[in-house]
């Protein structure tokens, strides 16, 4: 099936965790009882299936390990690490050739898309990258966190294609790849050593190499 859009994940895939996590060693020392905590919870809620309510589930699961009220837990969540965690990224520089790629991808007719397991908006804001975008999605909305199908499903809907007519670019084989492929769309890895036997359409290091695989399968 020829590509028809692409949608990319965003830590990790527009911009290197290596970076983001040597500057947040201050911030991980000071709070790591709370991330160690909330990483915690994300694995446990990616396998919870059905999910009523992501949010309040994470909230009561991130209380009950630090013995706080899911009140104070939602604070400690949207403060500590969907704000001040987050601000770390104004010292963080995108991947070279990032947006020259999303770029020449727009200016061939390719809607563009985005995706995170976290608030999306803000950090391509700090990235500088937020207006090359069609659609956001932050997979909290859709009420389950990558790799379950839905996220993937939503932003195909939200791109107006069938999930088999987008690729998803991500650095994660096992969240973007593995759950790309099984919501039914392409999947581009990016990682400089490719998992033997991956599933995936394309491994690649360098986003001159993607732009350059997409614009040959475009038909």
């Amino acid at each position: 099936m020829p590509i028809q859009a692409i949608a990319f994940d965003v830590d990790g895939t527009l911009y290197p965790n290596a970076a983001m996590y040597l500057k947040s060693l201050p911030f991980a020392v000071t709070h790591l009882r709370l991330m160690l905590a909330f990483a915690a919870v994300r694995r446990e809620i990616r396998t919870h299936r059905p999910v009523d309510d992501l949010r309040l589930l994470e909230e009561q699961m991130l209380g009950a390990r630090m013995g706080i009220d899911p009140t104070q837990a939602r604070k400690r969540i949207e403060h500590d690490i969907y704000d001040r965690w987050e601000r770390i990224l104004d010292r963080v520089r995108p991947y070279p050739h990032v947006r020259g790629c999303i770029e020449t991808l727009r200016a061939a007719g390719f809607p563009v898309a985005v995706t995170s397991d976290f608030p999306v908006e803000r950090k391509l804001v700090r990235l500088g990258l937020d207006d090359l975008f069609d659609c956001q999605l932050w997979t909290e909305e859709s009420g389950y966190l990558k790799p379950h199908p839905e996220p993937f499903h939503e932003l195909a809907s939200c791109l107006g294609l069938r999930a088999d007519e987008v690729l998803y670019v991500g650095n994660s084989y096992e969240y973007d790849v593995v759950g790309a492929k099984q919501a039914g769309m392409m999947a581009a890895h990016l990682t400089r050593r490719p998992v033997a036997g991956s599933i995936a359409d394309l491994s690649f290091s360098d986003y001159r190499k993607l732009c350059e695989w997409v614009l040959q399968n475009r038909s």
